[in-house]
């Protein structure tokens, strides 16, 4: 038995179901090891940015971390990208690095040297919650255990730990093989009852409530329903997730600036930018405007404060907030017993006024949707409304893509699985790679996981096409194809008009055409099917129902390239 065989083995006793890497020198005793064991699984990735943003995936579908193994400094390089995405979207993943020799002696001229980093997690020390470096087989052991704990435990975050490939590559006799150590529950913080008692008597006391939404966590949704019911409050959901069923009275997201704007207090959990989620932007000028009346009381729950750092301050201050560092889901249940307890008297007419608001909004959204159902590009808001339609009879994930918000006005976003939001550091390359893991982690099911794909996102990880089909991933890729990076184009549209210039140059370096991308062919050059370019909004339901039944019912991927508008 070798080093790289021990590490594996220890890899399945921590229940880790799959390993996403793209193969290099450093790993070649783990990748060895790893091919001949029933557990953890191997997902093949044509690049590390992929293999992590599975990982990326796999880990927001499920609440459990996956594994990545990198090669050495250069694949380390390439996955810093997905790295920091997962890092600023607080998601749990064990990376590990092959590296070395470190001993000198060892090593080969000219490339060892050249790849082997002191300390190697440098390149990513900034935004990874821990890194290590073990010298033994001892210290690999102990850097996998803590490894996985910090990653999973709040705030999550990737974890990177470098396994030198003598150690990877060494035999162990006997005495040398190691137990795998049993893992506790990660310790949860939680605020003191003090705390919670105040901010429990200021909503009972509260005309106007307001409790804003944003990065998911499992199980919120419920207890802020229950609050909600219980002190008739309005929930605003800004989009991180699927925090809040679209269909209950309480969701004024559709009209939020209103809600905001009445509100005589606000309690924000787990909100990634307080003051994003309180002020409006004006685009040219940068400057903000508040969207809370001055004076108005302000609570920030949330883990953030343990993430701060030198590198990078990830959120802007807001004056006047009062900020409680607590694990959001179990302030908002403590919150709940006491909001019960207190027996908050029932407000029937804020709740019947805010049914009709919720209403009213859904009425309207779906209106605005059909009015725009014969553009031609087509509409994101058709696309969001014929996609709902080949989706909703059976179990769905929207594992990426925002569509503008139009799938959180149109859908029936119901549990927090359904959407599993964005990739945190928006860094392009995220989306079909974290939607393979989403795939992954449905594989086996009967879940229709959907990738609502930005078409110069995925030319940044096109090969990850190649890893749905070689995994035969049950994933419906639909190509939000619109021919440009449409935020930039919006940008320099912005520009031109401040500085009173012409726009016909604001199309340079921005659209994706002369020759403009063929992503059908694209996805059948790696191995999987493909419908399109669509670009009658009149077929576009008929193509989508039949492209969601393929992936339902044959478990495998399926690109439909929808030319839409800017």
């Amino acid at each position: 038995m070798f080093g790289s065989d021990q590490i594996v083995e220890w890899l399945a006793d921590a229940d880790i179901e799959y390993v996403a890497l793209n193969p290099g020198a450093t790993l070649r005793g783990l990748h060895d090891s790893l091919v001949r064991a029933s557990k953890p699984l191997p997902i093949l990735a044509m690049h590390e940015e992929t293999a992590v943003g599975i990982a990326h995936g796999y880990a927001k579908a499920t609440g459990r971390p996956m594994a990545v193994m990198v090669h050495d400094l250069v694949g380390l390089q390439h996955a810093s990208m997905a790295i920091f995405n997962a890092w600023v979207d607080r998601t749990p993943m064990l990376v590990i690095g092959g590296s070395g020799p470190r001993d000198e002696q060892q090593r080969r001229p000219w490339l060892d040297w050249i790849h082997t980093g002191a300390p190697q997690a440098s390149i990513v020390r900034d935004f990874v919650k821990w890194d290590a470096e073990p010298a033994s087989m001892f210290g690999v052991r102990d850097a996998l255990y803590r490894g996985l704990r910090y990653a999973t435990t709040g705030p999550c975050g990737p974890v990177y730990i470098s396994v030198d490939t003598a150690l990877q590559e060494g035999a162990l006799d006997e005495f040398a093989r190691l137990p795998w150590m049993e893992a506790g529950d990660s310790p949860i913080l939680t605020a003191p009852p003090d705390v919670v008692a105040d901010v429990a008597a200021a909503l009972a006391n509260a005309a106007r409530p307001v409790i804003v939404l944003d990065r998911p966590a499992r199980g919120l949704a419920k207890c802020v329903a229950a609050i909600a019911q219980a002190t008739s409050a309005s929930v605003v959901d800004m989009g991180g997730g699927a925090n809040f069923p679209t269909g209950h009275w309480a969701n004024q997201s559709l009209d939020s600036s209103r809600a905001l704007r009445e509100a005589d207090l606000v309690v924000a959990l787990e909100v990634r930018d307080l003051a994003w989620a309180t002020t409006s932007t004006d685009t040219a000028t940068r400057a903000t405007e508040p969207r809370v009346e001055p004076g108005t009381p302000i609570v920030a729950v949330s883990l953030s404060e343990l993430r701060h750092r030198g590198f990078l301050i990830p959120e802007a201050h807001v004056e006047g907030a009062r900020y409680v560092l607590s694990d959001p889901v179990v302030f908002a249940d403590q919150l709940l017993q006491l909001v019960v307890g207190r027996g908050v008297a029932s407000r029937p007419d804020r709740q019947q006024e805010l049914r009709e608001r919720h209403s009213q909004a859904q009425i309207k959204a779906v209106q605005s949707a059909r009015d725009v159902a014969g553009k031609r590009p087509i509409h994101p808001a058709h696309l969001a409304a014929c996609l709902w339609e080949a989706v909703k009879d059976g179990p769905w994930q929207l594992a990426n893509g925002h569509l503008g918000g139009w799938p959180q006005k149109l859908w029936g976003i119901a549990d927090d699985s359904h959407y599993l939001g964005r990739s945190g550091g928006h860094g392009l390359g995220y989306g079909l790679p974290a939607s393979l893991g989403a795939a992954l982690a449905a594989n086996g099911g009967d879940a229709l996981v959907v990738d609502v794909q930005p078409d110069g996102d995925l030319m940044y990880t096109a090969s990850a096409l190649w890893t749905a089909a070689h995994h035969r991933l049950p994933l419906l890729i639909v190509m939000f194809n619109n021919r440009t990076y449409g935020k930039d184009e919006l940008h320099q549209s912005e520009m031109a008009r401040m500085r009173g210039r012409s726009a016909d140059a604001v199309p340079i370096g921005i659209r994706l055409d002369r020759p403009p991308v063929d992503f059908a062919m694209l996805a059948k050059s790696q191995g999987v099917d493909s419908l399109g370019p669509v670009d009658d909004p009149a077929e576009l339901q008929d193509v989508l129902v039949k492209a969601a039944s393929v992936v339902r019912n044959e478990r495998r991927p399926l690109l439909v390239d929808v030319i839409c508008g800017k």
